[in-house]
């Protein structure tokens, strides 16, 4: 009965997976037909790699030891608290400038400047008027500006993520690379290996 691996649950999988592949390696496929087997050998190597899976993974472990340490450091940021970038704080504020101040003074000028027009056809209330289209005038000013500044801000908040986007897109992240390096060295310096060398072993000789 096969032993279950001490291993994470991922772990466990990417040993199953290259296991598989090792054991249609030619080198491996090579030692069983020189020894006669074939699909019985094939079955009798792999319960040998996974009960003796320790000694396997061991050939590979500088490259486990790496890729567990990113791992912890991945799932210890991806439990923390959750905090918004300064670029985006800045995209929000550059938001708030160039849409909803600009709607908010857009909207005063307007009422502003139809009161005060109406209002101006009161003689009594004429410099109530002027007033009020005064200041409908410096909140369509307001308005411009703050849509002008805002959507400059804006397209440079979009221009910095876009660049921020393009550097981690760059390549892999350290995670994936560490993962598939030890994968790599588990196939190429542990699994092949002890598969050719129990494939050729004499049956008192196996472990």
């Amino acid at each position: 009965m096969d032993r279950p691996l001490r291993l994470p649950q991922q772990d466990r999988a990417d040993f199953e997976t290259e296991l598989g592949r090792a054991l249609a390696a030619p080198q491996v496929r090579a030692a069983l037909r020189e020894t006669g087997e074939d699909a019985r050998g094939v079955e009798r190597l792999r319960r040998a790699a996974r009960e003796n899976a320790e000694f396997v993974l061991a050939a590979a472990a500088p490259e486990y030891e790496r890729y567990a340490a990113l791992r912890a450091d991945a799932d210890a940021v991806a439990r923390g608290p959750v905090e918004v970038p300064a670029r985006e704080r800045a995209s929000g504020w550059w938001g708030v400038l160039g849409v909803v101040v600009p709607i908010i003074a857009g909207a005063a000028a307007v009422i502003f400047l139809v009161l005060g027009s109406v209002l101006g056809l009161v003689e009594d209330l004429g410099v109530l008027a002027r007033a009020l289209v005064e200041a409908g005038w410096v909140s369509a000013g307001v308005a411009a500006v703050s849509l002008l500044v805002g959507g400059l801000g804006l397209l440079g908040a979009a221009r910095s993520r876009g660049a921020g986007a393009g550097e981690a897109s760059d390549g892999p992240g350290e995670l994936p690379l560490a993962r598939e390096a030890w994968r790599s060295a588990l196939a190429e310096r542990g699994l092949v290996p002890y598969l050719v060398a129990q494939a050729g072993a004499a049956p008192g000789q196996r472990r």
